[in-house]
Order: structure tokens, then C-alpha cells, then sequence
């Protein structure tokens, strides 16, 4: 989320996904997968004392990022699977909006065709795995939001502003949020400009700024648990206390990271 970057998405964001162990992989066209069968695992657990209470809550968010291949059928199934043993509601948190900035990055779509694509991605995501969901629902009460409806509230845009002044004010912060785009573009930086360099890391760095603001409105509306497959360094950093300016929803968030195992 990038989401759900939403990454994300999670992943520091989709715009830089992260596979189930850690590994950067750039956002695609998800290709067939041989394996139909997946298990989630717990990878880790932020802050570190929650990982044996997590569980005692009865909601949680799994973020979706788009276009990223941990979210194949088979994939999504076992981490689905995997909410409807320990959670009794979830919403799936998808990360269309927010999209929008990984295919400016990484396609260099101007930014009206970037959203429509991303938006359209959404929806097509929706339709596409709704019946996954309605599998487990006996189980699992599970609410489908986008990205795109959480930024048209208010509460977004004063979690944004925050965070965004946190950003330009708290040199640990901004360094964190940084450091992975920094690594992950400076890889892929051959034939371009360092002023396109530097323009696709502040990207990124947008992009994971409008991504926690979204999980900080779902912590305030009551999901006190993140799912995703794959990790968040500055997010996990937020839940270990490393950051204590940042909003106090980031900072009480569980952060729940899975790795999937094929069978």
C-alpha cells in the first residue's frame, strides 16, 4: 500500500514491493505462477511484544498492493486463510490511489493516465478476487475499501499534513523513509538523469507518506492490526517506538508481516 504501498499496499510500498522474504522486486504484470498452493507464516511482528497477543483482537487490515506478484489467487487465498483462523472481521485494504505514483515512477505515465490506470487496476483487482473473499465470509466478516475513498476525508488530509511536516522537520524520520528508495532506484538508475534520480525518490518518499496516512485512519477507525506479505522497515520502526513524533495511530499499530511458503 505500496497498500495498501496498501506498497505497501507493504513492502515499503508497491512502488518498491518487497516478496515474502524481503527481497526488492519492481511492480509488474503478475506472471503465472507453477504453484497453486501457499501457506502463510508469520515473518515477524512489530513492536516485538505483541507477538503473542496480536491475536486477541477481533479486527485486522490486510493490505493489497497492486500489480505486485505476492497477490496472485493462490498467494491471496492462503493469507486469507490464514485472517479467517485468528479474526472475526477484515477489511482489505486496496491500493489504487495511491498506485498512481509507482506507475509515474517506474512507466513515466503523466499523472491523470497514471490515476486512471491505478483506479481501473482497483476495481479490476475487485472483481477479479472478490470470490476468494466470499469463500471465508462464513468465517471472516471481510469489508473491501480503496485507498482512494480513505484520502477523501478529512481526517486523511490532517494525518497527511502531520506526517508531512514530520517528514521536513525529523532528519532520523525522512532519512528512513529515504533509504529505501534511495537503494532500490539507485539500482535501476542506468540511462537516466540524476534529476530523474532524485525525482523518482521523492516519489517514493510521497508515496509512502499518503500510504501511512492512510493505515492511520484505519488505526483510528479501529483496526489495531496490519496484515501484509512482506515489510514495512519504517512502519516497523514506528511500532518499536523509534519515531516518537510520529502520529500516535502509526505508533500503536501491530504490524503483522507474513511469508508465504509454496506446497
Amino acid at each position: 500500500m505500496s497498500f495498501l504501498h496498501l506498497p505497501s499496499i507493504m513492502d515499503q510500498a508497491d512502488v518498491m514491493s518487497l516478496d515474502a522474504q524481503g527481497t526488492a522486486t519492481p511492480p509488474h504484470r503478475i506472471a503465472p505462477t507453477r504453484r497453486t498452493r501457499y501457506k502463510a507464516e508469520i515473518a515477524s511482528v512489530s513492536p516485538d511484544s505483541s507477538r503473542n497477543t496480536f491475536e486477541e483482537y477481533e479486527t485486522c487490515f490486510l493490505g493489497v498492493s497492486l500489480e505486485n506478484s505476492n497477490f496472485t489467487t493462490p498467494k491471496l487465498t492462503s493469507m486469507v486463510k490464514w485472517i479467517s483462523r485468528r479474526f472475526g472481521r477484515c477489511t482489505v485494504l486496496i491500493g489504487d490511489s495511491i498506485h498512481r505514483l509507482t506507475l509515474e515512477s517506474t512507466q513515466g505515465l503523466p499523472p491523470d493516465r497514471a490515476e486512471e490506470r491505478a483506479l481501473e487496476l482497483g476495481r479490476r483487482f475487485v472483481e477479479n478476487e472478490a470470490k476468494v473473499f466470499d469463500e471465508y465470509r462464513e468465517s471472516v466478516d471481510f469489508t473491501l475499501l480503496t485507498c482512494s475513498e480513505v484520502q477523501k476525508g478529512e481526517r486523511y488530509a490532517e494525518f497527511h499534513s502531520k506526517l508531512r511536516a514530520f517528514y521536513d522537520e525529523d532528519d532520523a524520520f525522512r532519512s528512513s523513509v529515504e533509504s529505501f528508495g534511495h537503494a532500490y532506484h539507485r539500482k535501476r538508475a542506468d540511462g537516466i538523469s540524476e534529476t530523474a534520480l532524485e525525482r523518482r525518490i521523492r516519489m517514493s518518499s510521497d508515496y509512502f507518506l499518503e500510504e501511512f496516512a492512510v493505515f492511520a485512519c484505519l488505526k483510528e477507525q479501529g483496526l489495531p492490526v496490519m496484515v501484509y506479505p512482506g515489510s514495512f522497515s519504517t512502519l516497523s520502526e514506528i511500532a518499536k517506538g523509534e519515531h516518537p513524533g510520529a502520529p500516535e495511530e502509526l505508533r500503536d499499530l501491530v504490524v503483522v508481516s507474513l511469508h508465504l511458503k509454496g506446497r
